[in-house]
């Protein structure tokens, strides 16, 4: 498989996994910046946008013949604090252990779908979690109903704010980063998960007026509950 156009492997980090005498399951928490417009190195033109191409890659598949699976995928509907990159979707895929992702990426079918997603994606980050003390079972998504909404908060240990605690939430997840797999330079070190109602929404929108950190990425978002198994 070439190398992505849509961030850079971390290989130092990557590699690291392999001299691991204790792989360990991973959930893999995926951050998505679409292109407009799918562009295919091949020069194929579906005319069809970057999200609609995401949605052919859907490598459920390629997952479930390693052992993992779809965990969480979510549209972002607002974005209370960052840069100046502004996320589309948000999606968590469980491996039973780190070398599955490697494992996945070898196979025939996964290679034939990669190429939606290279042409979907824009930019994405990567990062390997896995539930921390705090958290020792990981968050059940599949117990969402449809009127919940969720709020993710990734960041570093520069974060000073906990966004979850401006409104009335409940903290479903919380998982420590050990890595980025795919992304930019940036380090990560957290993200936390919690559970909020729509009616909750305007007032955690206001609440965060000014209180945006670069080193936070703070998302409300609405799961797809049709593409969680």
């Amino acid at each position: 498989m070439n190398k992505p156009r849509y961030g850079k492997p971390n290989v130092s980090y990557v590699s690291t996994w392999f001299s691991d005498p204790n792989d360990k399951p991973m959930w893999a928490l995926n951050l998505m910046k679409y292109r407009p417009i799918a562009d295919y190195v091949d020069g194929r033109d579906l005319h069809i946008s970057g999200a609609d191409a995401d949605m052919l890659y859907n490598p459920t598949g390629p997952l479930a013949e390693v052992g993992g699976r779809v965990m969480l995928v979510t549209d972002v509907l607002h974005q209370i604090s960052g840069d100046q990159i502004l996320w589309d979707r948000v999606a968590v895929a469980y491996y039973p252990k780190r070398l599955a992702m490697i494992e996945m990426q070898q196979l025939p079918n996964f290679i034939d779908l990669h190429a939606h997603k290279d042409a979907a994606m824009e930019f994405t980050i990567v990062m390997a979690s896995m539930p921390t003390e705090n958290c020792p079972q990981p968050a059940d998504w599949s117990m969402l109903n449809e009127d919940d909404l969720l709020l993710v908060q990734v960041c570093n240990e520069q974060s000073t704010v906990d966004f979850g605690s401006l409104v009335t939430s409940r903290r479903v997840g919380d998982y420590s980063v050990e890595g980025v797999i795919v992304g930019d330079e940036r380090a990560w070190t957290r993200a936390t998960w919690d559970i909020i109602a729509r009616t909750e929404v305007d007032k955690l929108v206001a609440a965060s007026t000014n209180l945006s950190e670069a080193s936070t990425y703070a998302m409300i978002l609405e799961p797809i509950l049709d593409m969680m198994l």
